[in-house]
């Protein structure tokens, strides 16, 4: 990670990763901190997610609702993780969108992630994977737009490039273009009555972009207050 403010001691996540290392870096930059941190490929991760459900003799079913009501003929204990819907769904005004633009490119054998957040361009991060290398990207609240813009992807492959010389000739394999699922004032992760009686229905969305980061912590919450209120 690239830092281009100046460098105030280890920051608070530190400890999590067991071997952050700070040193000197090139101007524009201020430090570069050098840390492992776990990483998951999202495709295979969620099947594999899904595989645990099955595997515990839980049913996976599809269905379209218009409101959450009548997810209570399903069943009387309902999680409401619908994302951006939830804005609809629960009544919330604080739900909002946060475009983000990505470009898969070729992985010409990268192995390390680098990030610059504060690239008065745009947020730029390079996270190889197996089989391409994700560059990003945009953060736009508020857009609704998941249309491609060639003009952003060549922005964000000319700063990614710039931060990792060698993608410079690594093709393009597409572009994923996606609204993170935010909240004002953070996520909200609540229970209420409601459904029948003794229904109980569970909210859990308004993570943004941090999905993955938080989900694990989310759920054993999730799991509490759907079991013990």
């Amino acid at each position: 990670m690239l830092l281009r403010h100046r460098y105030g001691g280890p920051p608070w996540w530190a400890a999590a990763t067991g071997d952050l290392v700070a040193g000197p870096a090139e101007p524009p930059y201020t430090a570069v901190l050098r840390f492992t941190a776990p990483t998951v490929e999202m495709t295979p991760y969620l099947g594999w997610l899904a595989g645990r459900v099955t595997a515990g003799g839980g049913r996976v079913l599809r269905h379209r609702v218009r409101d959450l009501a009548e997810a209570f003929d399903v069943a009387p204990t309902v999680v409401n993780a619908t994302g951006l819907a939830a804005g609809r769904l629960a009544a919330d005004p604080a739900v909002h969108p946060v475009r983000g633009h990505l470009v898969l490119v070729a992985n010409p054998g990268l192995t390390t992630s680098v990030r610059d957040e504060d690239d008065p361009a745009g947020i730029t991060y390079v996270h190889p994977r197996r089989h391409d290398v994700v560059l990003g990207g945009t953060y736009q609240p508020g857009v609704w737009d998941t249309g491609p813009d060639p003009a952003t992807a060549t922005a964000i492959r000319r700063r990614c490039v710039a931060l990792v010389p060698e993608l410079a000739d690594a093709p393009v394999l597409g572009e994923r273009i996606g609204l993170r699922p935010a909240r004002h004032g953070g996520p909200r992760v609540a229970v209420e009555p409601a459904g029948p009686a003794g229904g109980r229905l569970v909210h859990a969305y308004g993570h943004g972009g941090a999905g993955v980061t938080l989900s694990w912590g989310c759920a054993a919450e999730v799991a509490r207050l759907a079991l013990d209120g």
